[in-house]
């Protein structure tokens, strides 16, 4: 059987690798030591230190991470921002979904998500212009 996956799908974050670079974007102005990323992962998942350098060195392999070692330590510094890597994961979201299925999607996000007043104001915008934009036969004939 083939897999349907394509590379970039490969290079999506994992639940479990998004808790382990959400750790290192915390650290990524000084780097990451693995020592740090351990610990935390063992607090907060309950995880082994092997688990969390499996995770951290399937980070590297996907480009998501560099690792330079200084003395005995390795250090973990991001690849990408942390917004980089939330916007490519929204974008394969937005290539999976059904069609038709979209506005219910972006619907349920908005309800679950808290909004400041300039982002709010910002879709608002966003809403008004797609609306101008579209051509008249996209346009909901309930509304017309």
């Amino acid at each position: 059987m083939t897999d349907s996956r394509n590379s970039r799908d490969e290079t999506l974050l994992t639940p479990a690798e998004w808790k382990v670079m959400k750790v290192v974007w915390r650290h990524r102005y000084r780097g990451c030591a693995a020592r740090d990323v351990y610990t935390e992962t063992a607090r907060t998942e309950g995880w082994a230190p092997t688990t969390t350098k499996s995770i951290l060195k399937r980070l590297v392999d996907k480009g998501h991470l560099s690792v330079r070692q200084v003395g005995n330590a390795y250090l973990y510094e991001p690849a990408g921002s942390a917004v980089k890597s939330l916007l490519a994961a929204a974008d394969s979201l937005i290539e999976n979904l059904l069609e038709g299925t979209s506005g219910l999607v972006i619907s349920h996000m908005l309800e679950r998500t808290r909004l400041t007043d300039d982002e709010l104001a910002r879709l608002r915008d966003l809403i008004d212009r797609r609306t101008a934009d579209r051509p008249e036969d996209e346009k909901d004939p309930k509304n017309a």
